[in-house]
């Protein structure tokens, strides 16, 4: 449509924009003809803000954005912009601290509203089209809003200006955590947290539960390291098991969902997004060490082939992700009726018949279901592991879950965003190079690598783009007009280190390292990281702020470059870079303190003491000759790689501050690991 009076999303990319554009809501996307017709008008802003995935973004929409009445009164009265928060994640992350501050917690959707100078006076996650209890329906809320701008506008600017404010402020450090020594010992941080374990489901705390894959994957490296007690690490194995029995995992083709509804982990929400299928491949790798399950195996290979087939662009970068809907109800695509559950293993193979109530006991299958409408959420029941962890009940797991795989082929699947996300894609980088590093299966690891050589050239060009003669990392596949962000450097920066790690490619090292410089000079300013580049700090009516510190359910950028600059300190600027980031690391270390569950990357990035830290430099024929494989399990994350050229078996491993031991042949080096030769 030509009018600016009408619905402008028909020219989106995004399949979450485009969802919109047949609503009566005259929505506009995010830019500078829809700020300043506001400001032309004279008119507040109503700024929407969502995903694909997000089930309360389509009861929202469907509710109240298709409503022609409360599309009136906006068309009337406001000015309206819809935001897909993955195209313009700072943009989402500005808003969200916003709603953190005047709310205490976020979400989506998103609904800000803001003066014509795009000061926000009001922020609220779901509004429902009726009232409910204590929460008013989306219509009572934005005449309200309208009656308080145009009557009383002076106390919704004085609102706009406190917020803004409240928003601008830099982390502090509100009390400072008494500890010896460079930062507690992991033991001591799981047992500050033991009141809040669930003894009975795994995890910590009640629903919402969410997998908070950084935390576990912590907690896993420490007890490689033989850091973490046998009574804390039991914990950490039982939570990782109940999260892989219940529903959060995907049992018939593999993955997690987002979060779990449930305390036993059971009933998750059903989005599956692409971040979460990194963390949890990183965590899994790791966990096989110590607890080299069929259960955690099996789960790596699913999701491996959940990403090659069903989130696989023909371009060769990952979806961001799946919906949580299909055919308008949640859940529906995942799970199964009792006699649908028969049904497919019926059809499947017969010859399950003959087990049939073994399995449905198994598989906790009733009935009256666990959901709604009677529907089953697929999971194991934890209480009789013991019957399906043999050799033949694990055969029969494997049974089913194809069986409900090939069910699903003739349902409507849940919608997939088939936008390619930059920093989503680099963690699925580095998730599959862990898989290869630490995974002692081969066909596992190979199914890593295939992926991952399949890959990594797509996700380069679909992200990295000359924009006036320079690189720069474009955020999204169906935004490319916006600005440099922390975030993707970030990530993009971690995965060309775990690239060069496996591969010996110097260009990868190189490609970090000027990364680092890059992230040092455009972001940071005065100790704190800033969300765009400090050139950039004008270039939007939103202010650049810090860049988001917390990692509960989403791992933070900050805390990974921290850790960056950590493991490579030995690099030529390594201890100018941290020296820079004094005060950064002070305030990450006593913030994760206070709440060790919300930042696991923070974790990750801090426990070890400087002097644990090892840079290993070996022959890069080594690697060529793929004699060095063997050892790759055996290098913990505090360990940096290092290759060289030269035409020797010379190998050396240094601490930050000197030669620790060093030798001339690879024998010697196998007695170091305990790593015995097949060659």
């Amino acid at each position: 449509m030509s009018s600016i009076n009408h619905n402008r999303l028909q020219i989106e990319k995004s399949s979450y924009l485009i969802r919109h554009e047949h609503n009566p809501v005259h929505w506009m996307p995010y830019g500078p003809e829809a700020l300043q017709k506001a400001q032309d008008e004279n008119k507040p802003i109503f700024l929407s803000i969502g995903y694909s995935g997000s089930h309360w973004c389509s009861v929202m929409n469907e509710e109240s954005f298709e409503d022609k009445n409360i599309a009136t009164f906006l068309n009337e009265n406001f000015i309206s912009i819809k935001v897909d928060k993955e195209e313009l994640p700072d943009l989402d992350q500005y808003f969200q601290l916003a709603s953190q501050v005047m709310n205490g917690r976020g979400g989506w959707p998103l609904n800000a509203f803001l003066t014509p100078e795009f000061l926000p006076f009001f922020i609220g996650t779901y509004f429902p089209k009726t009232a409910v209890k204590d929460t008013p329906s989306f219509l009572e809320v934005i005449k309200n809003l309208d009656q308080a701008f145009k009557d009383d506008l002076v106390t919704v600017l004085a609102n706009a200006k406190d917020l803004t404010e409240a928003i601008s402020q830099d982390p502090k450090i509100t009390e400072r955590v008494e500890f010896e020594g460079h930062y507690p010992a992991p033991a001591g941080i799981l047992n500050a947290i033991k009141n809040y374990q669930d003894n009975d489901h795994g995890g910590y705390g009640t629903e919402p539960k969410f997998p908070q894959f950084a935390f576990y994957e912590w907690a896993i490296e420490h007890m490689l390291e033989g850091m973490i007690p046998e009574e804390e690490g039991g914990h950490i194995i039982k939570s990782i098991e109940n999260m892989l029995m219940g529903g959060l995992y995907d049992h018939a083709r593999g993955g997690v969902h987002r979060y779990a509804v449930s305390n036993d982990w059971k009933v998750p929400h059903f989005e599956k997004m692409l971040y979460d299928q990194a963390g949890l491949l990183k965590m899994l790798s790791k966990a096989s060490l110590i607890y080299p399950s069929p259960l955690v195996f099996d789960a790596i290979i699913q999701t491996l082939d959940y990403l090659k087939v069903e989130m696989l662009s023909d371009e060769g970068y990952f979806f961001a992700g799946q919906d949580s809907d299909s055919e308008g109800v949640q859940g529906l695509y995942f799970t199964f009726t009792k006699n649908e559950f028969i049904d497919a293993l019926i059809d499947f193979d017969e010859n399950l018949t003959d087990k049939m109530d073994t399995i449905l006991k198994w598989f906790d299958i009733t009935e009256k279901g666990n959901f709604e409408r009677d529907l089953n959420v697929i999971s194991l029941n934890i209480k009789y592991k013991e019957e399906y962890y043999s050799p033949e009940g694990w055969n029969d797991v494997r049974a089913v879950r194809q069986a409900l795989a090939e069910a699903r082929k003739m349902r409507i699947p849940p919608a997939t965003d088939s936008k390619g996300v930059a920093s989503w894609n680099f963690q699925i980088v580095s998730a599959l190079v862990d898989v290869v590093q630490y995974c002692k299966v081969d066909s596992i690891a190979l199914q890593a690598s295939e992926l991952l050589n399949q890959t990594t050239a797509s996700i380069h060009k679909a992200f990295i783009k000359q924009i006036d003669g320079k690189s720069k990392i474009i955020t999204s596949t169906t935004r490319e007009g916006h600005l440099p962000l922390f975030e993707n450097y970030v990530m993009f920066c971690e995965c060309q280190f775990r690239f060069y790690e496996i591969s010996g490619n110097k260009t990868f090292k190189e490609s970090g390292d000027k990364t680092i410089d890059y992230i040092m000079k455009e972001f940071f300013d005065e100790g704190k990281f800033m969300t765009r580049p400090l050139s950039f700090s004008d270039s939007h009516k939103y202010k650049n702020i810090h860049t988001p510190i917390f990692d509960q359910n989403y791992k933070s950028s900050l805390a990974v470059f921290t850790g960056l600059l950590r493991k490579w300190k030995h690099l030529e600027e390594g201890q100018e870079r941290l020296n820079s980031v004094v005060k950064t690391v002070d305030i990450l270390t006593h913030l994760s303190l206070q709440n060790p569950l919300m930042f696991g990357e923070t974790l990750r990035s801090l426990s070890y003491p400087d002097e644990a830290y090892r840079e290993i430099t070996i022959p890069l024929k080594w690697l060529k000759d793929h004699i060095f494989s063997k050892f790759y399990p055996h290098f913990s994350v505090r360990f940096a790689l290092n290759f060289t050229e030269e035409d020797n078996e010379n190998w050396k491993i240094k601490t930050y501050e000197e030669v620790e031991l060093q030798g001339t042949t690879l024998k010697e080096f196998e007695d170091i690991f305990d790593v015995k030769s097949t060659n």
